[in-house]
């Protein structure tokens, strides 16, 4: 099974402005893209979450139906955690903690801040409470029993227990994090780098760029400490690769961890399918000319499955390049079946298999792609393509559903207790 933790879609946890996060999510082609390749390349898409904030973005790109049957039969998957870390001054360094609402905040106030460190049934509420697309009455009833059966929570506090030993490992033996850590640390323990004060707590996020004053060096001891979580997330799903953004994985990539980053499939697939005269799928998805209908159909295919099976079957260290060399490898060697007569393959897929249809002009391409899976059912992306083909010359375009505007008298989810239209919102 061909499993993967995209961490690339979690929503992490953030001071301000978590709106942001998944705003520019739904905003870019390029996560439209990364989420239908994702669903086509991957028998298993396992998303990261604390406060569940991603489930608007999903419900929205792949519409409520679809959103439904992928979390319903675990083709995603929603991993929870509910707890984070930070780097505490006063020689504390790094640890997990946990967040909630204050005494002036009511706990029947929706919060989407304090909702990563809720029971999973509050960050449910909050969550569909202050996100679109508005779900009401029956339907949040339906979306919170989906999410309540189908959210697997992680062992954080495990995570915890080994990530501080784990990550000063990490920076202790690599001589460039020693050497950079030094330029003012010089003699001082990771517990007690300079640049914090005391009383105060130093929060990672990857989306949140490193501000003017920010201490590198703890922010670098954060980026180990957050990698590896990924690192134990993705050991206790028994992932079989990571994807993430370009910047991020670093650490990973250089320990030479197999769960590094997954690019080299997805671009081997974008070549594979430019070389055999398909449109990207991705690109298709997120330009709204494949349907999510059409997505999910494809995705349900054998030759789809074939397709990931295929991918499989590869060396985890081969490049996009080598992938694609193979692929056009394996289609350089023609079947026997593939040379022989139209008139014989309608012959046999009429009498000798049993009637595929009435003889038509589009009974050779279907006793082709039929035959060839029947009698040479070899792993490749190859029949996947041809079927894939078919349904974008085929495909209407339609509208990407609106992202409509927050209610700005709602709680802003800063946590600051008050209206969003008073606080973040006039930002």
């Amino acid at each position: 099974m061909r499993r993967v933790l995209a961490t690339d879609f979690g929503i992490w946890p953030m001071l301000q402005h978590l709106e942001r996060a998944s705003d520019q999510m739904y905003a870019s082609s390029d996560f439209w893209a990364r989420l239908a390749n994702y669903i086509l390349l991957y028998d298993q898409i396992v998303i990261p979450t604390g406060n569940l904030q991603v489930v608007a973005v999903l419900r929205l790109m792949l519409g409520e139906d679809m959103f439904d049957e992928l979390l319903r039969t675990k083709v995603i998957v929603l991993a929870r955690f509910d707890q984070w870390f930070g780097y505490v001054g006063n020689g504390a360094g790094l640890g997990f903690f946990q967040i909630h609402d204050g005494p002036n905040q009511s706990s029947n106030n929706p919060n989407l801040g304090t909702a990563f460190f809720k029971p999973l049934d509050r960050a449910i509420h909050d969550t569909l409470s202050v996100t679109n697309p508005p779900s009401l009455g029956k339907r949040r009833t339906e979306l919170s029993n989906l999410l309540l059966d189908n959210v697997i929570q992680l062992p954080t506090q495990s995570f915890a227990d080994n990530l501080r030993d784990e990550t000063y490992r990490d920076v202790l033996g690599s001589p460039y994090l020693r050497e950079f850590l030094a330029l003012k640390n010089a003699g001082r323990s990771l517990d007690q780098l300079i640049g914090i004060n005391p009383n105060q707590v130093v929060v990672f996020s990857p989306h949140v760029p490193a501000e003017q004053g920010d201490s590198i060096e703890i922010r670098s001891v954060l980026r180990v400490a957050f990698e590896n979580f990924l690192l134990a997330i993705g050991g206790h799903i028994d992932a079989t690769e990571i994807t993430g953004d370009e910047a991020t994985l670093t650490v990973l990539r250089a320990k030479g961890q197999r769960l590094g980053y997954a690019a080299e499939g997805n671009t081997a697939f974008t070549k594979i399918q430019k070389i055999s005269g398909v449109p990207d799928l991705g690109v298709a998805f997120a330009a709204k000319r494949l349907t999510p209908a059409q997505l999910l159909d494809l995705r349900s295919s054998r030759h789809a499955q074939s397709m990931r099976d295929w991918f499989v079957q590869g060396s985890p260290h081969d490049t996009a390049d080598e992938i694609v060399a193979k692929y056009v490898e394996s289609v350089g060697k023609q079947s026997v079946v593939e040379l022989l007569p139209a008139k014989l393959l309608r012959f046999a897929a009429t009498t000798g298999i049993g009637a595929l249809e009435p003889i038509s002009g589009t009974l050779v391409s279907a006793a082709d792609t039929f035959l060839l899976s029947k009698w040479f059912p070899t792993r490749s992306p190859r029949l996947f393509l041809r079927q894939a083909k078919v349904v974008m010359g085929n495909t209407p375009v339609v509208q990407a559903p609106k992202m409509k505007g927050r209610n700005l008298n709602t709680p802003c989810s800063c946590g600051s207790g008050k209206k969003y239209k008073k606080c973040c919102g006039c930002l």
